[in-house]
């Protein structure tokens, strides 16, 4: 059940989305099906983000790491190193030129 988490609360997301664009409201009495559809899919990913993820700081736990450049990659050129401000987990970013050098 844990695997099955995330995909359940995207899926709730993704349904109450659905639900809104397509105004499925003024077809059929909802009662709000599509607000506490997304309102529960969301809980559903900040409880499964928060006991799963073993960062220090909550915000970076449930995926808002504050990132900051110090570097470029030795390897590839044009690969910019990033590190979170909080926990200090690194990324490695691929960036385009823009077209061309």
């Amino acid at each position: 059940m844990k695997k099955k988490a995330p995909l359940i609360g995207y899926s709730l997301i993704f349904l109450g989305i659905a639900f809104l664009t397509a105004n499925t409201d003024a077809l059929f009495n909802m009662y709000y099906l599509h607000y506490v559809s997304i309102i529960v899919g969301i809980v559903i990913l900040l409880i499964y983000y928060l006991t799963t993820r073993s960062e220090k700081n909550l915000l970076c736990r449930i995926g808002f790491h504050q990132f900051e450049h110090i570097g470029w990659d030795e390897e590839v050129t044009f690969r910019l190193i990033y590190r979170c401000q909080r926990c200090g987990r690194k990324k490695k970013v691929i960036r385009s030129s823009g077209g061309g050098v």
